[in-house]
């Protein structure tokens, strides 16, 4: 053992004190004029706008604008098969909510290149400074995968085509934190695509960001039930559990049409991360890891929950972070202390008890050692080369000790 697993507790208080203390300020108080403004970033130019999830999503904002708070603003970034606008919702009285274009853009964007994210973000801040900020990161996703890897989709694509394609530009974690980081931390990221409740992801964007809140798996094309998550985006104080436990509900008592011959339910797995415990959970990983992980041992995945159970060479199994630590650590007191640093990073999360996935079907929640987040585990297996190459590139690959045990 490199460190005394002792020095944890120390490392969790010292990472929240860093953290305080690196907060950045945009705007001088007195050019708060907001309480709290969100973002919502629809990178829709691919096939999320064949299916028109875009505009139910805005339809459901539309419905919910009754519990947006005087002094808050709900902005939409929107680029789909037209050209990009920036909307926002307009109150009637005594009539229905309408969207109103606040800045119509002439020309085309590229919402999958992080300089158009940075444009939007800087548009936004300077014509609503406020006190405090959201995002929501709306399209397909693919966790922390290189945006260069064939059919890889990291967050948000476009096709530049006006089309319906899936073939086309995407945004890297990391150039995602550097687009952000010139602006006020945000209060929150929610992201609305697959896979983006990753340690890899949370690790990357810790300092931009207070909370994660997405899924470790696919998530159902129709997305984040906005007529329900609304209120809790603007609640002060921010209340994170109650975005998890509407998103919950919306999927857990309804039924879908999923397939062309009936209804059944899409589920849904989601959770929170505290970016101000992921320095302290990296530190507590590589203590495990090294102490548990030699390279001469064999560790059966077969227990471990994937949220991508189909082997691929250009994608990962993801597999569930909480389930894999769980299967290495084989002293209990270790796990308990190595839990309770996971607990914090990860303090709430939820779970319908299955999940239906476009290429798997419906696919069963390990419930006993669900964790809300997964991770990547290198293996010794030539089809997982080039993503164990890949793997060396995130933050979290040194940070979490996977260097110094020969993976």
């Amino acid at each position: 053992m490199r460190r005394a697993f002792n020095i944890i507790q120390y490392m969790c208080t010292v990472s929240i004190l860093l953290s305080m203390a690196s907060c950045r300020l945009f705007n001088s108080e007195d050019e708060t004029k907001y309480d709290r403004t969100i973002l919502v970033y629809m990178a829709a130019e691919n096939s999320l706008s064949w299916g028109e999830f875009h505009e139910q999503d805005i339809d459901e904002m539309l419905q919910a604008t009754q519990h947006i708070p005087k002094g808050s603003q709900l902005l939409i970034y929107l680029d789909d098969t037209e050209l990009p606008r920036i909307l926002t919702i307009e109150q009637q009285e005594g009539r229905r909510p309408v969207r109103k274009v606040l800045k119509q853009y002439d020309t085309e964007h590229n919402s999958g290149d992080a300089q158009t994210l940075h444009e939007v973000m800087n548009w936004t801040v300077s014509n609503y400074p406020s006190s405090s900020y959201g995002l929501v990161l709306w399209s397909h996703g693919d966790a922390w995968l290189p945006a260069k890897a064939p059919i890889q989709r990291t967050i948000c694509i476009d096709n530049e085509h006006n089309s319906h394609s899936n073939s086309g530009t995407k945004m890297e974690i990391e150039d995602v934190a550097a687009a952000l980081d010139d602006f006020p931390r945000l209060d929150f990221i929610l992201f609305d695509a697959c896979f983006m409740q990753a340690v890899e992801v949370a690790y990357e964007l810790r300092h931009v960001a207070k909370y994660i809140v997405s899924s470790p798996a696919e998530i159902p094309n129709p997305g984040a039930p906005y007529e329900r998550l609304v209120a809790p985006m603007f609640s002060s104080p921010l209340n994170m559990e109650q975005i998890i436990d509407e998103y919950y509900r919306a999927y857990n008592d309804t039924e879908v049409l999923v397939w062309d011959y009936g209804t059944d339910r899409y589920g849904a797995l989601l959770s929170v991360v505290d970016c101000d415990y992921l320095e302290s959970l990296a530190t507590a990983t590589a203590e495990m890891l090294y102490k548990y992980l030699t390279p001469d041992r064999h560790i059966s995945l077969n227990s471990v929950q994937s949220y991508y159970p189909i082997s691929s060479r250009t994608r990962p199994m993801y597999h569930d972070m909480n389930g894999f630590m769980k299967t290495i650590i084989t002293s209990q007191e270790d796990y308990t202390s190595w839990k309770r640093v996971f607990d914090l990073t990860v303090p709430y999360r939820r779970a319908t008890s299955w999940w239906y996935s476009n290429d798997a079907r419906t696919q069963h929640v390990d419930m006993k050692n669900y964790g809300g987040l997964s991770c990547y585990i290198p293996q010794d297996n030539p089809i997982y080369s080039g993503l164990n190459a890949k793997f060396t590139s995130t933050s979290w690959y040194k940070a979490a000790g996977w260097n110094e045990i020969g993976n």
